[in-house]
């Protein structure tokens, strides 16, 4: 008999954000302690900059900012070089080690980026962090935020993205797991996290399919665009075909 896994996504994007499922599935701590660097994104206003994805250079860590411009990312080793990307900036490359905190300014496309950054772009980037206020998140509008090209483009894009986890394989697991973030003024996925897991790899694949999502259509009240919070629900199904 000859086995196969069969990855079957579908979104079910469920109102009222992540309050409307049950709290995450508890984890056991881990008895050793991983090395992580945190740190905040901001603009050249010095404005937090949230949806920045921060990867590891060379492996598949990664994640991104939240609203309000922080990060905090596990490492695999003391001393690593972190890439920074974010749609209509520049994007950088920086040195950083454990225990380190980081402010990085991000630099638009639309403007020179300053002649330090190179050689020297971790002095650079870091910088004063600003101040700013924290915008209101709705659990409604008017209209709703939606993925860009509608359903069909979804599905294809979980289709190109997707990995179904070598645990989950090996144990014919099959789960859903329901991933709550927000939608901002611009379309971009911040605040991503788990709402309800089941294990087996397929939490971690979930978070990293919603974090790495196109900027959406974002949701507006009265015409203007505005923040609002949604929950994301993404089966995993194992098959087995003769």
């Amino acid at each position: 008999m000859l086995f196969s896994s069969t990855l079957l996504l579908v979104a079910h994007v469920l109102a009222g954000g992540p309050h409307v499922v049950s709290a995450p599935v508890a984890r056991p701590a881990s008895l050793a302690v991983a090395p992580v660097v945190a740190g905040r994104v901001i603009n050249e206003q010095g404005q937090p900059l949230p949806g920045v994805v921060v990867a590891v250079q060379g492996s598949a860590q990664l994640t991104s900012t939240n609203s309000d411009g922080d990060f905090l990312l596990t490492l695999n080793t003391p001393k690593t070089v972190l890439v920074f990307k974010c749609q209509g900036y520049r994007e950088q490359s920086l040195p950083v080690s454990v225990g380190n905190a980081l402010t990085v300014k991000m630099y638009s496309l639309k403007t020179a980026a300053p002649s330090t950054l190179g050689a020297n772009a971790a002095e650079a980037a870091a910088v004063a962090e600003g101040a700013a206020s924290k915008p209101q998140v709705l659990n409604f509008s008017e209209v709703l935020p939606t993925f860009p090209g509608g359903d069909v483009a979804y599905r294809a894009y979980m289709r190109q993205n997707a990995h179904f986890p070598e645990e989950a394989q090996t144990k014919r697991a099959s789960g859903t797991v329901y991933v709550g973030f927000v939608v901002d003024e611009q379309g971009r996925i911040v605040d991503a996290e788990v709402v309800r897991g089941v294990g087996f790899g397929f939490d971690q694949e979930a978070l990293r399919l919603i974090r790495l999502m196109p900027w959406w259509n974002p949701g507006t009240v009265g015409g203007k665009p505005v923040r609002v919070t949604r929950t994301l629900g993404v089966p995993f199904v194992f098959r087995e075909k003769e």
